[in-house]
């Protein structure tokens, strides 16, 4: 048997009514600064579109019921309890401040396309307009973003990034390829999501060399990643 990692949360009030991806049952481990939400399976799942959904229905039904959760990669798994903690403890002392910019939020994502005959370019985006955290929470969580992801990104996403400054409390961009430009990922506060996407529909209108297509809202898969 394998424990097989699902998320670490700041605090879950129950697991009931909630299975893992081979139907087992979960467990919460404390961890230093965290609770670690795993499970005991035979074997690490195969990766095929079913056991991808069952995980994200895990996190999904996690994200729920806990006010901030850090989702693991898919197929993330150790021997055991001691194995667990011991990773765990690796990045124990920046989980307070990555669960303080995640509580209470859930992630939006928007990918960016240029269209048909748009020309390309790339540039420079300063933080926090590539990454970081914006608006109430002042710096909390942004340190953390920025020693991971001071990314160089395409200029033609500057309307996004600060039309929606507003209303991001975080932002993070992924580069693309071909006529994918750009991928951003931005919190929002749980329960603004709609108002959200008419943002997003707003600022789309005044850039007719680009496609907006806006997905959400999800747990905070990219804020999890390291």
């Amino acid at each position: 048997m394998i424990l097989y990692l699902y998320a670490l949360a700041d605090r879950v009030e129950r697991l009931d009514g909630i299975a893992g991806v081979g139907d087992e049952p979960l467990v919460q481990i404390e961890t230093a600064n965290a609770r670690l939400v795993a499970g005991w399976i035979a074997a690490p799942p195969a990766i095929d579109r079913a056991t991808l959904e069952a995980q994200d229905r895990v996190i999904r039904a996690l994200h729920d019921r806990a006010s901030a959760l850090l989702p693991m990669r898919f197929g993330t798994a150790v021997d055991g309890v001691e194995a667990a903690v011991r990773a765990v403890s690796i990045v124990a002392r920046t989980l307070p401040e990555r669960f303080e910019l995640v509580r209470g939020r859930e992630q939006m994502t928007v990918r960016v396309l240029r269209t048909a005959g748009a020309a390309g370019a790339s540039g420079s985006l300063g933080s926090p307009g590539a990454t970081g955290a914006t608006g109430a929470t002042g710096a909390t969580g942004a340190s953390y973003l920025r020693a991971r992801a001071s990314r160089e990104v395409p200029p033609e996403i500057a309307p996004l990034v600060d039309g929606t400054r507003t209303i991001a409390r975080a932002t993070r961009v992924e580069r693309g390829s071909s006529d994918l430009l750009a991928t951003v990922y931005q919190l929002v506060e749980r329960g603004r999501s709609a108002e959200y996407r008419e943002q997003v529909e707003r600022i789309a209108a005044t850039l007719p060399h680009l496609r907006l297509r806006v997905s959400g809202p999800s747990p905070v898969f990219a804020f999890a990643r390291d």
